[in-house]
């Protein structure tokens, strides 16, 4: 799913519950059972938790403290 798609589902949801037929009428190319099924794996407990070990894991990185290659101030 695109950013756009996924953000249109979620405000469709909103809007209209699980009338994943309205839903997919919305987004072209997408069928009712296939917006349902990617709803349920995204609000899923499993998938949302491998979600956030992956943000934390690559938000997280170990990083040296940013040092300008110069100064703004006379020496």
């Amino acid at each position: 799913m695109t950013e756009q798609e996924e953000d249109l589902i979620f405000r469709m949801h909103r809007l209209v519950g699980d009338r994943w037929d309205l839903i997919a009428g919305r987004v072209p190319g997408r069928q009712p059972e296939e917006i349902e099924r990617y709803w349920i794996m995204r609000n899923s407990d499993g998938f949302a938790e491998k979600r956030r070990q992956l943000h934390h894991s690559s938000s997280h990185k170990s990083t040296k403290p940013h040092r300008p290659r110069f100064s703004i101030y006379p020496s």
